[in-house]
This record gives structure tokens, sequence and C-alpha cells, in this order.
């Protein structure tokens, strides 16, 4: 990444990269616009076969609670769109992270989409096997990503047909 002179430039640079690195599109949004609810982690619990088997999803991610706490730590954050494959989406969004963290964000950490895709299956009885890796889904710690994203500019319907365009999205959190 470019060196650069002040904070504005250096989200832009990270905009850039994250779009350099595969993202079809990258913003710089408020952490207010980021919408927590309650509702979101009952999906999770009572809708995805992966609840439980994940150790980046509920319930070892954090809770709304938690989570509504860890964003007050952050002033900024960029909202990454992407595409599948989603081990393809998860390496860039740590490689965004990485280079956040390598411009002066020490507390830059990045939360993907969906169940993790780095192994084929997490330890039931141990712990995860790529910890430096592993990073929660932001629906995984009650964030609305359809209500987070729309408020943002950014454009996501169900898929009415298996097989149809799938839109990810990571938040990348900045201090």
């Amino acid at each position: 990444m470019p060196k650069v002179v002040n904070e504005r430039q250096v989200l832009n640079a990270l905009c850039e990269e994250a779009e350099r690195l595969g993202a079809t599109e990258a913003k710089i949004i408020n952490v207010s616009s980021v919408v927590i609810e309650p509702w979101v982690q009952l999906k999770c619990r009572f809708g995805c076969p992966q609840y439980g088997k994940s150790k980046t999803c509920p319930p070892f991610a954090p809770t709304c609670k938690e989570t509504k706490k860890i964003l007050k730590c952050y002033t900024h954050a960029i909202l990454v769109e992407g595409q599948p494959p989603g081990r393809d989406f998860k390496e860039m969004l740590l490689r965004l992270e990485r280079e956040a963290t390598l411009a002066g964000y020490h507390k830059a950490f990045v939360m993907g989409a969906g169940p993790c895709p780095l192994c084929a299956r997490c330890p039931e009885d141990s712990p995860c096997t790529l910890p430096d890796k592993a990073r929660p889904a932001m629906e995984a710690c009650g964030i609305d990503v359809f209500q987070t994203v729309r408020n943002n500019g950014f454009t996501v319907s169900f898929l009415e047909k298996k097989g149809a365009y799938v839109k990810y999205f990571g938040l990348l959190l900045l201090e």
C-alpha cells in the first residue's frame, strides 16, 4: 500500500486495497450505522446447521451485548462487498486487516460472512486449529447485515434461486 499522509487518505487507500485484493466494492462507513439486533442470533441458533459446530459462530461468537461494547471501541469502519468462493473472501479480508494494522490501526479487526470456510470441519472437543485466521461473521455477532449494508448504500436481496449471484459482506473495524 502506498504511503499516505492523513487519516482520510489512509482509509481511502484501504478501500482501494480491498478492491485491488478482489472486493467488488469497499466503503468507509460510520460505525453508528451498524445495526445490532438480538433476533439475528436467533436465526443462527434456529436456522443454521452450523450452530454450535463452528468456533466462529454462536454460541462461541460474541453476544449482541458484547458486540455493542466492541463497536464502541471503534470510530471508523470499512464495509467490504465481495463474492464467492468463501475461502478467498475470508483470506482477502484477513489481508486487508493486516494492511490496516501495518498502516497504524493496531486495533484493526475484521468480521466476515457466514460460517468460517477455512477448515472442512471445526474440531468438536478442542480449540480452533487456525486461531490466527478465525474471525466471526457479522451475523454471528448479532449484526443485521441486510439493514447495515442498506444503511450504507449497498444493494442486497434474498436469493430466489439456487446458483443466483451471491454477495458477501465483511466489516473492517478501525480506530
